[in-house]
């Protein structure tokens, strides 16, 4: 799918408001460890990451959607701070308070990293998407989440191999 379809796809959802995951739609290929919640709440940490990145990146340019992704955080905050608690909630029984709060923090780091170093979409889109999910409802987010961050969430490892990797260096 190009570009500008998929961008005109996700903005026509959000401004209708009527976009929703069915429980028949299958859920990419996460490690077995992982929840249906947490995947879904991984790419919905990434999708904020992804247009936070984005609306930096494109300041000073003129396709400058700072003041969008602002409108998107306000709207959207309870359900954003809903997910980024899914993820601490279900990582913070594997590897304790602290350790999921180190978790998310890396993982944000990555994603931040990564929408930095190589930019998948122009600022135009970026800018156009982040104005009409600003607009749209909650259920926007999961299926513009789905679409635009697609398999390719950054919180690759299983809790045990992330506790695993994390414990050594809180005995140090």
């Amino acid at each position: 799918m190009h570009l500008r379809t998929l961008t005109k796809s996700i903005c026509a959802a959000a401004m209708a408001g009527a976009i929703t995951i069915s429980a028949s739609t299958p859920v990419w290929a996460a490690p077995a460890c992982w929840s249906a919640d947490l995947v879904s709440a991984a790419k919905l940490r990434q999708l904020d990451v992804m247009l936070m990145v984005g609306s930096l990146r494109c300041r000073g340019t003129a396709q400058d959607y700072r003041a969008a992704y602002d409108r998107f955080l306000l709207r959207h905050r309870p359900q954003l701070g809903k997910a980024n608690m899914a993820i601490l909630g279900e990582m913070r029984a594997r590897l304790g308070a602290v350790g999921a709060l180190q978790m998310l923090d890396q993982a944000s780091v990555r994603m931040a990293n990564r929408y930095g170093e190589q930019a998948g979409y122009g600022c135009a889109d970026l800018g156009e998407v982040t104005a009409a999910l600003a607009e749209g409802s909650d259920e926007a987010l999961p299926k513009a989440a789905a679409m635009l961050v697609g398999d390719d969430v950054a919180l690759d490892a299983c809790p045990v191999q992330i506790a695993a990797a994390v414990l050594p260096a809180r005995r140090k």
